[in-house]
């Protein structure tokens, strides 16, 4: 794909909040490509691969391109899922996620083509596994099972390697130099998740 943006209003990210310049004085442009690859390791189980490359950059006055907040150059994802063999009804899933990193923002008022950082890459791993108690190919007659159509139980990692991924900066202002720094905002670490899934 690709875009050509004319009248672009060009704004700043800092923390949650989006700024807006409303003066409409910017060009840009955006190009990239999406990829994704689908298939079946195992018979109903669907795996994937995808790959994505994105450049955009805004020209703000004629001073000049600069990368615009949501210029991320490189995704890759990965999601294996398998079960095995011997006991088809307990599924394993693998999900892979690296992202390089976004422009990290600047301070609001602040002029952007001074503050030409980038956050660090994000990285993330999870992993699941879960066990079909009561499904269409194991259904029960009587007992406490026989009530549901579908019963599972899984026990699930988010981000398996504890990596610390940032989304946005914070930017602090240095009293006596009167330089501003960004401090990174980071998502969520290691979560440990239980889930349990019912139809009646």
């Amino acid at each position: 794909y690709y875009k050509n943006l004319t009248d672009v209003n060009p704004y700043t990210v800092e923390n949650v909040r989006i700024r807006y310049r409303a003066n409409n004085n910017a060009k840009a442009y955006a190009y990239g490509l999406d990829l994704r690859l689908n298939g079946e390791f195992v018979s109903g189980t669907e795996s994937w691969f995808s790959f994505g490359y994105l450049k955009t950059e805004e020209n703000i006055d004629n001073r000049g391109y600069i990368s615009r907040p949501t210029d991320q150059r490189l995704k890759f994802g990965v999601l294996f899922q398998d079960y095995m063999p011997n006991i088809p009804n307990l599924k394993m899933y693998l999900n892979l996620v690296y992202n390089t990193g976004v422009p990290g923002g600047s301070p609001s008022f602040a002029d952007p083509y001074d503050f030409q950082n980038r956050l660090r890459d994000y990285k993330r791993a999870d992993l699941g596994i879960s066990y079909i108690l009561v499904g269409q190919k194991r259904t029960f007659s009587n007992g406490w099972k026989s009530h549901f159509k579908e019963l599972t139980f899984g026990f699930e990692i988010f981000n398996m390697f504890d990596v610390q991924n940032s989304i946005t900066n914070t930017w602090v202002r240095d009293v006596n130099s009167k330089r501003q720094f960004g401090i990174p905002n980071f998502l969520t670490p290691r979560v440990f998740n239980v889930r349990v899934g019912m139809r009646f």
